[in-house]
């Protein structure tokens, strides 16, 4: 059950549409997942038992980031639903209406908005996680350089009618940064 905070008031009900927006950060992701996956199958190729084990795990994580990422993501989209109102951003679940993840307002510096020109997209609430990651940002395999394979922790995906959302955003008093593509 949804409890809001007391004086919250419920601005905009936004249920995401059941497709994908793909920025150019989730297009080089996809590309060196697929490298990943081929290199990945060349390995599994390979008898030597140590090989085999290590290209195993390899290409389970590879399928993850070439399929299953978003074959999850699908089912989230398809449960969720992202609410503004004038104290913090809320995605819930939309069938238990169980709020999962919020942010107060006071919290969020800036808000990314990464759209098409039919003014569909994600919007960002923070910085958006970079794809080669940063300099202080420790990766699995390598302590610098490297593929973030992380997701932005605080987002609305697959939002139709930003062009409708952003004055709300700016009459909060948030700062909005447009990216399109």
């Amino acid at each position: 059950m949804m409890i809001l905070n007391v004086n919250e008031i419920i601005l905009k009900e936004i249920l995401p549409t059941k497709s994908f927006f793909f920025n150019m950060t989730e297009k080089i992701r996809i590309v060196f997942s697929f490298f990943y996956l081929t290199i990945s199958i060349l390995l599994l190729t390979t008898m030597n038992s140590f090989l085999f084990i290590f290209a195993m795990i390899m290409f389970g994580a590879g399928l993850y980031f070439t399929i299953f990422r978003w074959v999850l993501r699908y089912f989230d989209l398809k449960n969720d639903c992202y609410l503004i109102t004038n104290q913090r951003i809320i995605i819930v679940e939309r069938s238990s209406k169980d709020i999962w993840k919020y942010k107060k307002l006071e919290e969020i510096e800036q808000v990314n908005v990464e759209l098409n020109s039919r003014f569909f997209g994600n919007i960002i609430f923070g910085e958006p996680e970079n794809i080669f990651g940063k300099n202080d940002e420790p990766f699995s395999l390598f302590k610098r350089r490297g593929m973030n394979f992380n997701e932005d922790k605080y987002v609305f995906l697959s939002v139709e009618h930003i062009d409708e959302i952003i004055p709300l955003f700016e009459e909060l008093g948030l700062k909005v940064n447009k990216t399109f593509y």
